[in-house]
């Protein structure tokens, strides 16, 4: 098995933010190259160690990995076991200073490339060479005497990775699963649901007070009054994230905003048996649940250069907030002065306009237009980030395309929808015009009998202009768009159903058929327009369902369970009966023109699978266990391809000759 050994920033000795940026690279490093994390310097962050007067016990402390969910296999590393194994840098510079492009095929001399660049010169591939290497390393150099620096592994993916659309759109569907765990994103939704509406601000103190003995950045509190009076009214909510409540700084804030909240006091004060009922509830665990509730907000005023107010500000846009990136004041010194964070005079080189800093450059790119003293990799982030519907969908960077409410359509006037599976099945009711119709339309409908156990009821309703999911009046999710809430239902369901039935496994892909043929799909699903679905079907292929595929275990049976999208060249027809598969192929788009089909071992091919297991990521032990039994009765295949359109024909290839043995090239596609 193929493994990538990427290290935490700093080993994880830094700040909450800084470890979930680096962490989102090792992760979409591992995607892209098709590898096992190897997860080096999980640690808890030391950055955002607070006692709150002794509230909380800090004495276990949370990992990002207790915080967020991650969507590729990994696992932290045996240093002794890998050190018998073949391993390789990938570079030997920064990551801040690099650019990782796929496919190899893009062209890194283009204007756009050095557009994106801005001056780096370090491309980064897995190249031919590197794609045979059992072990690739992307570790930090450790500081050595008199070193200014040393090798490290932070930035913002944004920045990091030049993609074409197509990988792009894959890239964009790994980092949306790479979200809170359930309990902390349904915490926060609760908190900031009860808080109604509010605005927000992240003001971190350190950089203008006085630290360690030193006389920092002369800043005044009328100075921060001033910059939130430009966009919040004196008699609306404020939540303020600091963990520095009691500071003498904000008197005059609170006097001003008499309506406010200090987050993580509030959470402690009002929602305290919930917040030390969750997995980890540490000041790490404050701090992130903060962070959740803030990106909530209906607007929201951060600190520059703090990649703790950066990742609210990508949360915002991520659920199609209006967000032009708001700032308190300008971070930066003068030209002439040396960067030093809390020792620095103040300075005004980076010009903002009510908070917003002001265009002074042209570029296809954000980081091309503004003041080039920003460093693009960490001191703030890019609308090039958001995961909107829209980016979701087409892969294209639509940073300025705001997602919004598009009305169902559908005129029936049923209210519910009975979703069945396996004797069970789910109700969800719903008076939105249109909701339940779809509903029936996306879900299998097959082995309907009304003797068959409800085994939970859902609500989905409308409400200022948001869809919102409940059960048992306790609200789920919510979402402008009804594809994003249909998304949530899906997972939601999918979950009631893995207690209900424990004999499946839950792959995220497309299940396809042509004669006798059955594969489930898996990996690079492609872009809008050149998707694998678009190609599979104008090839012949038979799209059963996609989004997430039941397998049985013990019968190898797939069971069409959802169809959300009708690609070009797919039938009219559903058709939800179970099916014998033949093989479940994991597709990877190659950095080079040869098409390969590779049989996996039991083993691998488990491993493989783990990276698209819906399930893995609340039951690791038993979706583990489950794949390990299905590698063992049914033919897994890594297909690596260059283009979409090769797709079918690798997999006609391999439907009529069979078992492709170790390795099989197919240089034309198999056409």
């Amino acid at each position: 098995m193929r493994q990538l050994y990427y290290t935490n920033y700093e080993s994880g000795q830094s700040g909450l933010s800084n470890a979930i940026m680096s962490i989102e690279i090792g992760v979409v490093l591992a995607f892209l190259t098709n590898r096992f994390l190897l997860l080096d310097g999980n640690v808890s962050p030391p950055a955002n160690v607070v006692a709150y007067d002794g509230r909380i016990d800090n004495k276990v402390m949370s990992k990002v990995t207790d915080l967020l969910d991650i969507p590729v296999a990994w696992s932290e590393p045996d240093s002794k076991s890998l050190a018998r194994i073949d391993s390789q840098e990938l570079t030997d510079h920064h990551l801040m200073d690099s650019v990782f492009y796929v496919p190899g095929s893009v062209d890194i001399d283009s204007d756009d490339a050095g557009q994106f660049a801005r001056g780096r010169e370090n491309w980064l591939c897995e190249t031919e060479e590197l794609f045979d290497v059992p072990l690739l390393r992307v570790s930090e150099k450790p500081k050595a005497k008199n070193e200014k620096r040393h090798r490290n592994n932070l930035g913002f993916y944004s920045y990091f990775f030049y993609f074409n659309d197509e990988t792009r759109r894959a890239v964009y569907k790994v980092l949306e699963r790479m979200r809170a765990k359930a309990p902390f994103a349904e915490l926060a939704q609760q908190v900031a649901r009860d808080l109604g509406k509010f605005n927000a601000v992240h003001m971190r103190r350190g950089d203008f007070k006085v630290t360690y003995g030193v006389t920092v950045l002369d800043r005044h509190p009328w100075e921060a009054i001033d910059a939130l009076d430009k966009h919040f009214k004196h008699d609306d909510r404020l939540l303020i994230c600091t963990d520095e409540r009691d500071d003498p700084f904000f008197k005059d804030l609170k006097a001003t905003w008499k309506n406010h909240v200090f987050i993580d006091h509030h959470i402690l004060d009002n929602y305290g048996k919930e917040f030390f009922d969750l997995p980890r509830h540490d000041s790490i665990a404050l701090a992130y649940l903060s962070q959740l509730v803030a990106a909530e907000s209906q607007d929201f005023i951060g600190t520059m250069t703090s990649t703790y107010t950066s990742i609210i500000q990508r949360l915002r846009g991520n659920r199609g907030a209006d967000e032009p990136f708001k700032f308190l004041w300008n971070e930066l010194p003068e030209p002439d002065d040396r960067y030093e964070r809390g020792r620095h005079p103040v300075s005004e080189c980076v010009p903002l306009e009510n908070g917003i800093m002001v265009e002074e450059l042209e570029g296809p790119y954000s980081w091309n237009r503004y003041n080039q003293r920003i460093n693009p990799a960490w001191m703030r982030e890019w609308p090039e980030s958001f995961l909107t519907d829209a980016a979701l969908e087409s892969g294209t960077l639509l940073a300025d395309v705001k997602t919004r409410v598009v009305p169902l359509s559908g005129t029936t006037a049923r209210t519910k929808a009975h979703l069945h599976f396996e004797g069970v099945r789910v109700r969800v009711k719903s008076s939105i015009p249109g909701l339940a119709f779809r509903l029936s339309e996306v879900f299998n409908q097959g082995e309907r009998g009304e003797q068959s156990a409800i085994i939970a009821d859902i609500s989905v309703e409308s409400s200022q202009d948001q869809f919102v999911m409940s059960a048992g009046g306790r609200e789920l999710a919510n979402s402008g768009t009804q594809k994003k809430i249909i998304g949530e239902l899906i997972r939601h369901v999918v979950r009631v159903l893995t207690d209900a039935r424990r004999y499946h496994c839950w792959l995220i892909g497309i299940l396809f058929r042509k004669k006798e043929n059955t594969i489930v799909y898996i990996g690079d699903l492609g872009a809008s327009g050149k998707s694998i679905a678009d190609a599979m079907c104008t090839s012949g292929w038979e799209m059963l369902a996609d989004e997430v595929i039941p397998v049985r275990v013990k019968t190898a049976e797939a069971i069409p369970f959802v169809r959300m999208s009708w690609p070009k060249g797919a039938a009219a027809r559903l058709e939800w009966n179970k099916t014998k598969l033949a093989a479940v192929v994991h597709g990877s788009a190659r950095l080079h023109g040869k098409d390969t089909v590779t049989r996996l071992t039991p083993a691998v091919g488990a491993a493989e699978m783990l990276q698209q297991c819906f399930d893995f990521r609340f039951d690791r032990k038993r979706a583990t266990e489950r794949l390990c039994k299905v590698a063992s009765v049914l033919p897994i295949y890594a297909l690596s391809f260059s283009e979409s359109s090769r797709v079918p024909g690798v997999l006609e290839f391999l439907a009529s000759h069979g078992d492709a043995g170790e390795k099989t090239a197919i240089a034309s596609g198999g056409g």
